[in-house]
């Protein structure tokens, strides 16, 4: 929702870390104000106020600008407070696929209009695929957010998809008819895969957690490097990837109605 009236120079500096938050790399003063079409040396205030508080940083050898260790800690946080449950029912059944696959497991939970990986049970090869923390994952590009994506109603997924998709890498999908098609396909095979769409490298294959109304709401990744890429269609993965999504959507199920069920009374006290 835009502000109404003149921006305040909360609104702006809110605006400033949104914006640093859609680049994979770092920015200066002047790019970020002529996104932002505000003056540069307003965005310079507003940055060293910021930096202050170390929501950015500044790289002192280009002079450019990126998100601070504040925002990570935030987003840790949150993670923490939010997704707590997500976080330990799941973290057993990740580590066992992790160690039968040999590859890179992540859960990732629906933000609205992206994901964000809560946690991961790394490869032990040498050469692994490591989700970047706290990072939003986008919707169009990350196989967890396509999944998800795939699987909700067809209206809802529009209303997210309308405006600019952003290409992130040679191999992102950005026509969206083409994508509309992937995301068919995905909810008929039960399984997004992602062909380094997000990070050049990184390929990864997700299927779907539900909630209790049956709505998808986080997903289950397997994140490959491209070297290894053919192993994203490997039917014996996708097979367990489907049986940890399941049995994770199972064990939430059955907390939930633990923490809803009503405590017993002890008699005679």
């Amino acid at each position: 929702m835009k502000p109404r009236g003149p921006a305040s120079t909360v609104d702006k500096a809110i605006q400033v870390l949104i914006t640093l938050s859609h680049e994979e790399g770092e920015m200066g003063t002047t790019d970020i104000g002529r996104k932002l079409g505000v003056h540069k040396a307003t965005i310079s205030r507003i940055i060293l106020k910021l930096a202050e508080y170390e929501m950015v940083y500044k790289n002192r050898e280009t002079g450019k600008y990126g998100l601070g260790p504040a925002i990570y800690q935030l987003a840790t946080t949150m993670v923490e407070l939010n997704f707590r449950q997500a976080k330990e029912v799941s973290r057993p059944l990740i580590d066992s696929l992790r160690n039968s696959t040999g590859e890179t497991v992540t859960l990732e939970m629906w933000l609205g209009n992206s994901t964000i990986p809560i946690y991961s049970a790394l490869s032990p090869h040498p050469l692994t695929a490591q989700p970047p923390p706290g990072e939003p994952l986008a919707l169009h590009a990350a196989a967890g957010a396509k999944v998800i994506l795939a699987h909700m109603h067809p209206d809802r997924a529009d209303l997210l998809l309308d405006g600019e998709l952003t290409r992130f890498t040679a191999k992102t999908i950005t026509d969206r008819q083409l994508l509309k098609q992937s995301l068919t396909e995905y909810n008929k095979q039960g399984f997004a895969i992602d062909h380094e769409e997000f990070h050049e490298g990184i390929c990864g294959v997700a299927v779907p957690v539900y909630n209790h109304l049956r709505q998808p709401f986080a997903a289950l990744v397997v994140l490959i490097p491209s070297s290894r890429s053919s192993q994203t269609m490997d039917s014996g993965l996708i097979a367990s990837l489907k049986k940890t999504a399941a049995t994770i959507t199972k064990e939430l199920l059955l907390a939930r109605a633990r923490d809803r069920s009503p405590v017993p009374r002890t008699k005679g006290l």
